[in-house]
């Protein structure tokens, strides 16, 4: 096997392997979307996404950038004895602010959370939510120390546990007890603290408290700049639903985040290929025949993506919308949200091609360039919101376009500045000809003037062939390259 294939091999098995972990993780939100749409109301599921937004935009600054720092210090790192110097470190720094920052939310939350998540000062699910924040923010580091040493099992085995104990309780508090909302934090709570149990053993076996001043400031200067870089990306991801809410409601939330939702199966894969790819790329930064391996990698990710694109928006989003008795996976009062996943697809289809192209600024050491590349992302997103949603007066859709104008924009910046530093050879004839593959699939039910899920379904399996016949790569190729020993 070549050294190119054989590197191919490699990410592809550890994507697979943190794909089921992420299939387990954020997979748990798509099995739970059924239950919580026939149980609670859409507007109480806006308030959900709501607040589940809150505390993705909270995790940034919990984490200021340590995770994406720790990973390029401590992987090109030989010497044992400075990587423990530096595991020491980070988790001394993100232990004591992680404290300090949970009592400054705990304390001032309460001030502004009825007009921004809609839950009342006086309600407990603050305490929930804070503490949710707390011990997520105190695992990152043992789970992203399995990453950087290769062990994605320890992580599949967390995660399995975490997301047994989540949807037993979620079964237990909302289904049985009907307690709503606060059901659903409480049981994340339990699962956010087996989650900090069960990845502590490293931990026990590695840390000490100790701070080095040099290694610190060091780590700093690296993570630091891509704080602001992953709160843009953030933003860009859940404020729509913020400005959804204020201009249609939270009734218009509940249907975009249902519809948002279904999306997270694009969303698994990429997540799935950023956890191996990281560590993947940075651990092949010194080889000269990287560029050439990445190119390659890119066409393979092109054309998986596409092919879950079409098999969601296709097939899936019909069996969901399927009558069974008086029941269907997707509440009818949520089925109208369902208009949005092709954009939501689209949209995190796009993002990942961007985590392809934003390699050589992490190789390179040049992560001043993140803020200005989630920066942009951040301010067409608002802007196509707020011209969509304010001035045009879309429905939520709008939020979905929106996805899809800022990941082109956004992607096409971070080519043409990272291009100059660190030349990556990507066949663009290749990728333009899997779209065009995409398109004419994706389109002719729409020319038919047909929805045959049937017809979709076969539609869906000529993808591989199509591409295959128009010279992209041949089913041969992909089998060789993904699975092959």
């Amino acid at each position: 096997m070549s050294k190119t294939a054989s590197s191919i091999k490699q990410l592809s098995k550890h994507t697979l392997v943190y794909g089921i972990g992420n299939i387990l993780n954020r997979g748990m939100t798509f099995l739970l979307l059924p239950f919580y749409t026939n149980l609670i109301s859409t507007e109480e599921y806006g308030i959900y996404s709501l607040v589940y937004s809150f505390i993705a935009l909270t995790n940034v600054f919990f984490i200021h950038g340590m995770d994406t720092a720790f990973m390029r210090f401590f992987i090109p790192e030989k010497d044992e004895a400075n990587r423990k110097q530096i595991l020491n470190t980070v988790y001394t720094s993100i232990f004591v602010s992680t404290l300090l920052l949970s009592g400054g939310i705990y304390l001032f939350l309460p001030q502004f959370s009825e007009g921004l998540i809609s839950i009342p000062s006086t309600s407990i699910m603050l305490l929930y939510l804070t503490m949710i924040i707390l011990f997520d923010a105190l695992a990152f580091l043992p789970i992203a120390y399995y990453r950087a040493v290769n062990k994605p099992f320890n992580y599949v085995i967390i995660v399995f546990v975490e997301v047994i104990i989540n949807l037993s309780l979620n079964i237990y508090f909302v289904a049985y007890l009907k307690m709503g909302l606060s059901g659903i934090l409480l049981s994340n709570v339990a699962s956010s603290i087996a989650k900090f149990l069960l990845s502590s053993p490293v931990l026990w076996r590695q840390f000490r408290f100790h701070w080095d001043q040099v290694i610190w400031k060091n780590i700093l200067k690296y993570g630091l700049p891509t704080v602001p870089a992953v709160f843009f990306l953030m933003l860009t991801s859940v404020s729509d639903r913020f400005l959804i809410k204020h201009y249609l409601g939270a009734h218009d939330v509940g249907l975009y985040a249902a519809g948002y939702k279904i999306g997270v199966v694009m969303a698994l894969l990429i997540t799935a290929f950023r956890f191996a790819w990281q560590p993947f790329y940075l651990s092949k930064s010194e080889d000269p025949d990287a560029p050439d391996l990445f190119a390659k990698i890119f066409t393979l990710f092109v054309a998986v993506t596409g092919f879950i694109y079409l098999g969601v928006s296709m097939v899936l989003v019909d069996l969901l919308k399927m009558p069974l008795g008086g029941f269907s996976i997707i509440a009818v009062e949520f089925q109208d949200g369902l208009r949005v996943v092709p954009l939501i697809l689209m949209g995190n289809l796009l993002f990942g091609l961007s985590q392809n192209f934003i390699v050589g600024a992490y190789i390179k050491k040049k992560t001043m360039y993140i803020p200005l590349f989630t920066g942009v992302g951040f301010l067409v997103n608002i802007s196509a919101n707020l011209l969509f949603l304010s001035v045009l007066e879309w429905d939520f859709l709008a939020a979905g376009y929106a996805l899809v104008l800022t990941y082109i924009v956004q992607g096409v910046v971070i080519y043409f500045v990272v291009h100059r530093f660190y030349p990556i050879p990507y066949d663009f004839w290749k990728m333009t000809k899997t779209f065009a593959v995409m398109a004419v699939i994706y389109f002719i039910p729409e020319f038919m003037n047909t929805q045959y899920l049937l017809l979709n379904l076969a539609l869906v399996l000529l993808y591989f062939p199509l591409l295959d016949l128009t010279g992209v790569l041949s089913i041969k190729q992909i089998y060789q390259e993904l699975f092959k020993r």
